[in-house]
């Protein structure tokens, strides 16, 4: 089964901590991808600022046209910066995964995912 690992953080915290401590989350991240990698496919994506953000809303009935909107789609303290989608036999193991990234941000969701296609990887 595929899950998701959704990261979130309040904006600038990574970028204030000393650059010891950045360096340190960064290789918790190569050290996930380098063990993805060897299982097999998988997926992680860095989402840029929430500046950079479009949200495209129901414009109010089937006759009306979206409503297309700058910024992110809710107000919060933390936003959304990043995710994976890794291949686990259990829910445990996702969270394993999962477990050393909950050090350096405000929030990491597990969800499983219910696959709606396309691919993860494009090598043969």
């Amino acid at each position: 089964m595929y899950y998701s690992i959704l990261i979130y953080m309040a904006d600038g915290v990574f970028e204030s901590l000393p650059q010891e401590q950045q360096d340190a989350f960064m290789e918790i991240h190569r050290d996930i991808q380098e063990t993805q990698a060897a299982k097999g496919d998988y997926a992680v994506a860095r989402l840029m600022p929430v500046t950079n953000a479009v949200t495209v809303r129901d414009g109010g009935g089937p006759d009306k046209a979206p409503l297309i909107v700058d910024g992110p789609f809710a107000e919060t303290k933390e936003r959304f910066v990043g995710f994976y989608v890794v291949d686990c036999e259990t829910l445990d193991e996702a969270i394993e995964i999962a477990k050393p990234l909950a050090a350096g941000y405000g929030a990491i969701e597990v969800r499983p995912v219910g696959w709606g296609g396309g691919v993860l990887s494009t090598d043969p």
